[in-house]
């Protein structure tokens, strides 16, 4: 017995390191076990009931490698400290956890935050997406903020001296981050009071496209030459937004001028044919549409005919206006009556 004790006291420093690499390796190769058995208890505690299953699998499935460094951070940080048991290893291992803690956090959010959030089952699944994306990344901002708090902690720098002068010299951040406070609101706004949403086909007074998405500080459009846009949420939002994707119905104006060599009844019988086939017309809405003799100009007598597509879609609407553009011709060739165009007539008086 004195001699086992007398070869451990002599070769201590080596079983420290031999014990040292074994815990190591034994926590690097039962990382994924360990952290998958923890999680899945975890999530039996916190989601107990039948139908949270998904909810179980998705805590698993954005905890299990941030969790799995952590059991590498133990082992390293254990052989390490039974060997060299000093403050700067404790203190790299407090930093290395406060970074897996992050990480799993961020991962978790980046992953979840949709099921966290119950919007009702009349929720528009577009809106949600956005919203949660939005709310994600305040949330990730605010997580990595604390965790780089706490390590420059760790490191000594006085976190407290730090928060106090950003209090002194808080005029001089808020004006710096006028704009970006600015368009953070916005961004809120667009969020949710949803004037649009992804998706969506909007209008300002600038720019007309389809919303790609909506970040913390600028919405990204695609316009109609295929170009991405990215403008800032405030000036966004400072302008009139017209959103078209919500429209019930589109506008059909059109306008054409007939010679004033026209009569008045042939006139009649054109503006009658127009609306009958308005009527038939199973893409038009019943009312309200109009045909009329909209204005005496120089060289034409104007009809205006106005008149609504049952359908919103874009791609419809040009179909049905193109075949009620080539119907109104038709009728109006149908009853003898010329198209006008711009002309003069100049009378030439021969003085004697």
């Amino acid at each position: 017995m004195d001699e086992f004790k007398l070869f451990i006291s002599e070769n201590s420093d080596i079983i420290k390191i031999i014990g040292g690499a074994l815990i190591f390796f034994v926590m690097f190769l039962l990382r994924n076990k360990l952290s998958t058995i923890i999680l899945k208890l975890t999530g039996k505690v916190i989601f107990n009931k039948e139908d949270k299953e998904h909810k179980r699998k998705s805590l698993v499935d954005s905890l299990c490698k941030p969790f799995s460094a952590l059991f590498v951070v133990i082992g390293i940080f254990v052989g390490l400290y039974i060997n060299i048991p000093n403050k700067t290893v404790l203190g790299s291992f407090k930093i290395a956890v406060i970074l897996v803690f992050c990480w799993g956090i961020v991962n978790y959010l980046s992953n979840n935050l949709f099921l966290l959030f119950h919007f009702g089952e009349n929720a528009d699944d577009k809106m949600n997406t956005t919203a949660i994306k939005f709310i994600s990344n305040i949330l990730k901002i605010v997580v990595i903020s604390f965790a780089v708090l706490m390590i420059a902690s760790e490191l000594g720098y006085n976190v407290n001296g730090f928060i106090t002068g950003l209090g002194v010299g808080g005029l001089a951040i808020s004006l710096a981050a006028k704009d970006a406070v600015s368009n953070l609101i916005s961004g809120f706004v667009i969020v949710f009071e949803k004037p649009f949403i992804v998706g969506e086909f909007i209008q300002t007074a600038s720019i007309q496209g389809f919303v790609e998405e909506v970040t913390m500080r600028s919405t990204k459009i695609r316009t109609l030459e295929d170009s991405v846009v990215t403008v800032p949420n405030s000036k966004l939002t400072d302008d009139a937004i017209i959103n078209i994707s919500r429209t019930e119905k589109r506008l059909i104006s059109l306008e054409f001028g007939v010679e004033y060599s026209t009569s008045n009844e042939k006139i009649e019988k054109c503006k009658n044919d127009v609306k009958q086939y308005l009527v038939k017309n199973n893409n038009i809405c019943e009312s309200p549409f109009r045909v009329y003799v909209s204005k005496l100009d120089d060289s034409a007598i104007n009809i205006s005919v106005t008149c609504y597509t049952k359908t919103p879609d874009l791609d419809k609407y040009l179909n049905i206006l193109s075949k009620v553009n080539l119907k109104i011709k038709s009728i109006i060739e149908e009853n003898g009556v010329e198209f006008a165009f711009p002309s003069k007539t100049v009378y030439l008086q021969n003085k004697q």
